[in-house]
């Protein structure tokens, strides 16, 4: 759990009048919306987008600058590009000359004014490569914003490597950066009332230290984004359309047998529920981490994955391990297609559900709102992975104290609309090719 939550729906709610909101560290081509031509889904005319590019073939559409094509997908280095100096915050000082490639979304145009977006990316990053994604939008006036870095980007944390060789940077998000236009909260661009863009684009950098042939990879790049959704978008419980009990194998693991473990890295326990549930999901398609990775990593109660997921989700400027786009990342490197979107209700999270695809939820709510839970929060990831007879949502909720105190069922109106009303309905989306995405709803801008 952490603030990010209600820090961000409290951002929302200034942004909206006006109001100053200061720097915190809290936490996709359209089609206009139309009346919904299925039912059960509330409030489902809200328009939101995630624009994927997803293979060379869909990073053709952009423009790239020393790419290629690499022998196992995605896009490399290809050799002899600008070359930039970096310096890593959380390292020793000294600067480091990395040789650069740069691929450029089109613009997008969303066909509505754009409040929030966030991007999320999958890629490859041998030790001491690394990259960057950035977003800017354009308003209604034609001019830009500037481009907002919405992380820095390492898989591993190889900081001073055996053979002397330049190590990994620190992963990171960046603040300091709103101006006139927007706030960056961590990894969510929010537009300030009357700057909103009515198009973006998006931009990944590849790094790699310079005179090495080593290159990281560009897999794919999504961008999410949505026009402004207060608490009134949500209109009331969607209908259950699964009609029979599902629930999905996922393995469940608590963040609380954690407590104490890892102080440099939050100290397990409340702050490790991202990791947590990236890791359930990642762990119930049988990918797991090498034995060797988890050699040396001291968890006393069991389950030393969890360390090492949020070791390597672990955004040092944030201090913290739930940063969206770092967690969809992460998951990647497990040979999973990952990305981070809304959904607009439960209705459309039964459809992954019934497609074998368990969900990571972001949340937030105070003890009177769902009282069944038997605590509050102010920001926590939990995993769906089903439904009962009834429609009400099966969860794998990490704050359960024990492993096999984390299933438990949760009352479908509850935990819908405080799902909806606190995060717009912010998931984390986790699947292998082989299991395909289920089709969106027809007439509705798609969000995945």
């Amino acid at each position: 759990m952490s603030t990010r939550g209600r820090l961000r729906r409290t951002a929302l709610a200034l942004v909206t009048t006006g109001a100053l909101v200061t720097q915190a560290g809290i936490a996709a081509s359209a089609v206009p919306a139309a009346e919904t031509a299925e039912q059960g889904t509330a409030a489902s005319d809200n328009q939101i987008t995630l624009t994927a590019w997803d293979g060379v073939r869909d990073f053709r559409a952009g423009e790239s600058s020393n790419l290629r094509p690499g022998a196992h997908g995605g896009l490399v280095l290809r050799g002899g590009g600008e070359t930039v100096e970096y310096t890593d915050p959380f390292g020793d000082g000294t600067p480091v000359s990395y040789e650069t490639g740069r691929w450029t979304s089109p613009v997008v145009e969303t066909g509505y004014a754009i409040d929030e977006s966030v991007s999320s990316w999958n890629a490859k990053t041998p030790t001491g490569t690394w990259v960057e994604i950035e977003f800017r939008g354009r308003k209604a006036d034609g001019t830009w914003t500037k481009w907002f870095v919405m992380g820095r980007w390492a898989s591993d944390d190889e900081f001073a490597p055996a053979d002397g060789g330049v190590g990994d940077i620190h992963r990171t998000s960046v603040n300091g950066q709103t101006d006139d236009d927007a706030y960056l909260f961590t990894d969510t661009f929010v537009a300030k009332s009357g700057n909103e863009p009515e198009a973006f684009q998006t931009r990944a950098t590849l790094y790699r230290p310079e005179g090495t042939r080593v290159s990281p990879r560009l897999d794919s790049v999504s961008t999410m984004t949505n026009e402004y959704l207060p608490d009134a978008h949500y209109t009331g419980t969607s209908d259950f359309t699964l009609g029979r009990e599902v629930s999905l194998d996922v393995p469940q693991y608590s963040q609380n047998i954690h407590r104490g473990e890892y102080p440099e890295f939050g100290g397990g326990g409340q702050v490790w529920c991202s990791p947590t549930s990236s890791t359930m999901v990642i762990y119930s398609y049988g990918r797991e981490v090498p034995a060797e990775e988890l050699e040396g990593i001291e968890a006393p109660n069991g389950d030393p994955q969890v360390d090492y997921a949020a070791m390597n989700t672990w955004d040092y400027t944030y201090e913290g391990a739930g940063n969206w786009p770092f967690n969809a990342a992460y998951a990647s490197t497990f040979g999973l297609e990952s990305f981070v979107t809304r959904l607009r209700s439960l209705a459309e999270a039964e459809k992954f559900v019934a497609a074998g695809i368990p969900l990571v939820f972001s949340i937030n709510f105070e003890a009177e709102e769902m009282p069944e839970a038997g605590y509050e929060t102010d920001g926590h990831l939990v995993v769906l992975r089903g439904f009962t007879a009834d429609g009400d949502p099966i969860l794998n909720d990490p704050h359960g104290a024990t492993n096999d105190a984390v299933r438990v069922v949760y009352t479908r109106e509850n935990f819908e609309r405080v799902w909806q009303t606190s995060t717009d309905g912010l998931t984390y989306v986790y699947h292998p090719k082989d299991v395909k995405l289920p089709r969106n709803l027809p007439g509705v801008t798609p969000n995945w």
